[in-house]
């Protein structure tokens, strides 16, 4: 049945070009469209649509005929351009009934019939939250509202879907139909489009200064603290530890209380050492926040810094 298909639109191609050609120029009927009617239709029986094509819809515009249309209807199916297809095939069939030829408008009646299944149809349905201004672009062309909600004829392969919206980023949807295949597809805007002259993202660059962390306070106010506690405490114990050794010579007391206050004396070293041990730790806790804890912010000389604990005192030198 395709076979016979084929064979009787070559022999109404054949037999109408042959009488187009004989004819001779009219008005609305410039040779130079004859011309491109003949390659066209030479390069599609040669199998190169693709090439028969330009030539085609150049006669088309030129002398728009129902021989033309389904040459032109014919390459455009081969080729994968069902939609174009289609729309050429009722044309061929319309202007076949005008010119009187009847063989071309049954040929064109019939391969019409027969694309139609072959179609794919694609859906597309906006968001209900979407604003009114809404544009919505298929495969480039924009869509109005009435094209929306209803399944439309597309071409099988890849299609893409934009949604466009002022202030906002476009929303693109990519999909793939196959021939026959019938599809329903819901869009939406996309997000807030960033606004012009707003603030960049703090620099990550190596060489950039650093915020201070609040580890830096944290750490060096313990420090401090600390070192204030083991410096009393120590002054304690060092005066505390000379009269325990009056009361107490040779390690041996006179009497209770002389014992007791040997043992406040240790026990006051013990907390002035505990103290400086905090204090040291607080100070490296700080370091850690003036080096690595902070957030760059602009670019300048790493930061250096120096510490030092004494039992009286806390120093911190260097460059933030």
């Amino acid at each position: 049945m395709g076979r016979m298909v084929v064979m009787r639109i070559r022999a109404c191609v054949v037999a109408a070009a042959v009488v187009l050609w004989q004819l001779p120029a009219a008005a609305g009927d410039p040779a130079i469209a004859r011309e491109q009617l003949k390659i066209g239709y030479t390069l599609a029986q040669e199998g190169k649509c693709d090439e028969a094509l330009p030539h085609l819809v150049e006669s088309l515009r030129l002398d728009p005929k129902a021989i033309t249309l389904i040459n032109l209807a014919d390459c455009e199916e081969k080729l994968g351009k069902l939609t174009d297809a289609m729309g050429h095939w009722v044309d061929a069939r319309a202007r076949a009934q005008a010119e009187g030829l009847r063989p071309i408008e049954e040929e064109a009646t019939a391969r019409a019939t027969a694309l139609e299944p072959r179609l794919a149809r694609l859906t597309i349905v906006l968001s209900p939250t979407a604003p009114k201004d809404t544009v919505i672009e298929r495969d480039g062309l924009v869509l109005g509202a009435p094209s929306l909600n209803i399944p439309l004829p597309v071409d099988p392969g890849a299609h893409a879907i934009v949604v466009k919206v002022k202030g906002r980023d476009d929303a693109t949807t990519n999909l793939a139909l196959a021939e026959g295949e019938s599809k329903r597809i819901e869009v939406e805007p996309g997000p807030p489009a960033p606004v012009a002259g707003a603030p960049a993202a703090p620099s990550n660059d190596a060489s950039g200064r650093r915020s201070t962390s609040p580890l830096v306070f944290i750490g060096f106010g313990l420090a401090a603290a600390s070192a204030a506690v083991g410096s009393v405490t120590g002054i304690m114990a060092l005066g505390a530890g000379a009269d325990a050794k009056d009361a107490c010579p040779d390690r041996r007391c006179r009497d209770q209380q002389a014992l007791d206050d040997a043992r406040s004396g240790q026990t006051l070293g013990t907390v002035s050492t505990i103290a400086f041990i905090a204090a040291g730790a607080g100070a490296a806790v700080g370091v850690y926040g003036l080096l690595w804890g902070g957030k760059k912010e602009t670019k300048g000389n790493d930061a250096s810094v120096g510490v030092s604990v004494g039992p009286a005192n806390l120093s911190v030198r260097g460059t933030f």
